[in-house]
């Protein structure tokens, strides 16, 4: 079979590195491929994570292509974020390599397993674990731990990477996050290659996930879950899934931003205004960004209130298909449900931080 040369988008935007997975997904067999990143010159987080997902799925063809890599060397900036070596190109910094700063995440690799072992040993909940991650991971982006910014990106990034640990499957997901102080502006995703949308929530019996478009459009509304609904057995406790997490973010990021998610074939993308617009893509998992305006971010507590009850005006409404008690940490900040044990585990976490 003869090589293929691959070309690398001119940018990583959402539009490019969709149309990118579609692409990935219809290229021939191959003996090599040469990825091309001469054209290559914006990049975003969740296109960096969106590409190198698809680069590490083209590798793992059944024909065991060989993988070569041109004109990449002048691109600094994914180099130090990661990007390169998370598609094992030598070259630049080894995901979460690079200690961050207030203005960026760089790619970040989490292993599920090691996220549930460190929460055993610390004596806490998974949720109670994958908080103080959140929490970690916020203060970097905002440097503080305090304050409305730190307090909206640790609720939405530990919403995402519960839904992502309960229920995807997934071994591993990664996080990448860039926060551009001038623009008060701040982008977080979230990507991991489990079994997507549709198959988690088809789990459910009340809801037709037919195909993927129906299943993104039931994962952003309230109390809906693969594994919570009406006529499942439900355990309690502040950490249960309740379908509330991906509900609450997206309306959180729609304040002044926007919300993505994508699985399977379809992307939507949701913007404050402007509504639902679809996007089409090939991407095996699920994969979210989130966009924040941070001078819009004050008062969140108050918008959760609002948001929670229109969450639960939706749940009387359909209550054929929703008819559930969401979870604490869904609906409330940390603050709200903190325990004793998470109180310490927390503590430990900031005391490592500022000592590193």
């Amino acid at each position: 079979m003869p090589t293929t040369t691959v070309a690398i988008p001119a940018s990583l935007d959402l539009p490019s590195v969709l149309a990118f997975t579609e692409r990935v997904a219809t290229l021939p067999d191959s003996d090599e491929y040469v990825l091309d990143f001469d054209r290559m010159r914006h990049v975003e987080p969740f296109g960096m994570l969106l590409v190198s997902s698809e680069i590490r799925k083209l590798a793992r063809r059944n024909c065991a292509p060989k993988i070569v890599c041109s004109n990449f060397k002048h691109h600094t900036y994914a180099a130090h974020m990661g990007f390169f070596r998370s598609f094992d190109l030598a070259h630049g910094n080894a995901p979460g390599e690079a200690r961050g700063s207030s203005n960026y995440l760089p790619i970040t690799i989490l292993e599920t397993a090691e996220v549930e072992q460190e929460a055993f040993r610390a004596g806490v909940e998974v949720g109670a674990q994958i908080e103080a991650i959140s929490g970690r991971m916020s203060a970097m982006l905002c440097g503080e731990d305090a304050g409305a910014m730190f307090d909206t990106l640790t609720y939405s990034i530990r919403e995402i990477v519960r839904n992502v640990v309960e229920h995807s499957g997934a071994e591993r997901f990664g996080i990448c996050a860039q926060h551009w102080p001038s623009k008060r502006r701040v982008e977080v995703a979230i990507l991991d290659k489990g079994i997507g949308l549709r198959a988690s929530l088809s789990r459910n019996p009340h809801i037709d996930t037919s195909d993927d478009k129906k299943a993104v459009n039931y994962a952003l509304m309230p109390a809906v879950s693969g594994k919570a609904f009406k006529g499942a057995r439900q355990r309690r406790g502040n950490w249960i899934n309740s379908g509330f997490g991906l509900y609450m973010t997206n309306r959180i990021c729609r304040n002044g931003g926007n919300f993505f998610i994508a699985s399977g074939d379809t992307g939507m993308l949701l913007t404050r205004g402007e509504g639902k617009r679809y996007y089409s893509c090939a991407f095996d998992g699920t994969a979210v960004r989130m966009t924040m305006d941070t001078s819009r971010l004050a008062g969140l507590r108050d918008a959760l209130a609002q948001y929670r009850d229109e969450g639960f005006e939706f749940q009387r409404r359909y209550s054929e298909i929703v008819n559930i008690d969401p979870s604490a940490a869904s609906l409330m900040l940390s603050e709200d449900f903190k325990t004793s044990a998470l109180d310490r585990l927390l503590a430990r976490l900031r005391v490592a931080r500022l000592t590193d």
